[in-house]
């Protein structure tokens, strides 16, 4: 287009009216006319009405012999380049690199912290990325499956080219997104490990604490059954009561808190970085780390569950279900399993002709993290 706009100011009327009609581009902007000068105007009106007759003429041509959904597929192969999708992915990214190499020389904690809201924020937009490079490929599968002749042949044969480039363009932005982020989050999981092992030992004292006023409790209940003086036995069970349910509130608040939201996307980043095939096979040295990582905070994510599952049934006057809190912590392996259930139906949306996810990749993936899981106290007691 920007060929045409300067041929228009540069040639004469007549020189304009001796170009081809068919090898002027589709869809010419109306202001171009106003652009033009005034002595060229109408000259450039004409060309554009026949430059337009001649693509509505070829388009319906195309579509009377392919059909529909072959013409969707060429106007596709029209819109690839920066959509506005691979635009804003490709800008954030660009930033989240540059960060990314800051923290590296400086590495400070809230530079840290941006990079995860950093990452979060690209996560979101991972899903309209992958659609649009899923889209280019059926298209570029559909076109390579008809068969043309002549001008039509390499009509699509460009289109296909066009929407080939552009889902490879996709998929090398995937690829730097998949190993700039498994190592933020491996960073992210060591630095929770860390506060992990910061608060444990505060955790005990506290406990140990909980354990004395839980026996002296008994006690007093133990007494108030059998002394006369009940309203005073009483009012000391309320007050130790009260201390244990202080002492648990601390003892939970002390905990380092690890949601599913968290697992899933540190889950993401090893699974996705492990199914892409221009990373599964480099994956960097510290991958290895972040996997055991993972695990690590996988288990301690089941260890809270079991942990608050107890204390709730061992602290009858907490207002909540033991058995509930039970059957919550028994999902901590079912999340897992549904993980990869959602993964699986995912994965039919990133096939591309650049990048074929295998399921047998994932099926691998899913049977290791299980198999760690299941090595954890937890997991040996259920299996008895």
């Amino acid at each position: 287009m920007e060929v045409f706009r300067k041929l228009v100011t540069s040639l004469s009327p007549e020189e304009l009216a001796r170009l081809p009609p068919e090898k002027l581009p589709e869809n010419i902007p109306l202001d171009l006319v106003e652009e033009a000068p005034l002595y060229s105007r109408r000259a450039l009106e004409s060309l554009i009405l026949a430059a337009n007759a001649h693509h509505l003429e070829r388009r319906l041509d195309l579509q009377a012999r392919y059909g529909d959904e072959v013409m969707a597929a060429l106007d596709k192969s029209r819109l690839t380049g920066n959509t506005a999708n691979v635009k804003i992915f490709h800008y954030k990214l660009e930033d989240l690199e540059r960060l990314h190499g800051r923290w590296q020389a400086d590495q400070e904690p809230i530079l840290l912290d941006r990079l995860g809201q950093a990452i979060r924020a690209l996560n979101a937009l991972l899903l309209d990325v992958r659609a649009e490079n899923s889209d280019a490929s059926m298209a570029a599968q559909l076109l390579r499956h008809q068969s043309a002749d002549g001008e039509h042949a390499e009509t699509i044969r460009q289109a296909i080219v066009k929407l080939h480039q552009h889902s490879e363009r996709i998929e090398n932005l995937l690829s730097r997104y998949f190993r700039v982020r498994l190592d933020i989050v491996q960073h992210e999981m060591h630095d929770k490990l860390q506060q992990v092992s910061r608060l444990d030992h505060q955790a005990e004292t506290l406990r140990q604490q909980i354990e004395h006023l839980r026996t002296e409790l008994e006690q007093t209940q133990t007494l108030w059954r059998r002394t006369v003086k009940k309203n005073q036995t009483n009012h000391q069970a309320e007050h130790l009561q009260s201390r244990i349910s202080a002492l648990v509130a601390e003892q939970r608040a002390r905990e380092v808190s690890i949601s599913e939201n968290q697992l899933t996307l540190w889950l993401d980043a090893l699974v996705d970085a492990a199914l892409h095939p221009r990373t599964r096979n480099n994956l960097p040295i510290g991958q290895s780390d972040a996997r055991m990582a993972l695990y690590a905070l996988l288990n301690r994510y089941c260890q809270q569950q079991e942990s608050s599952a107890m204390q709730i049934a061992r602290n009858p006057f907490l207002q909540v279900d033991p058995a509930q809190a039970i059957r919550f912590m028994l999902l901590s392996e079912q999340f897992i399993l549904d993980y990869f259930s959602k993964k699986r139906n995912e994965t039919t949306a990133w096939i591309s002709d650049v990048a074929q996810v295998r399921s047998e990749d994932l099926d691998g993936l899913e049977r290791m993290i299980l198999g760690e899981l299941k090595k954890s106290s937890r997991f040996r007691r259920r299996g008895g």
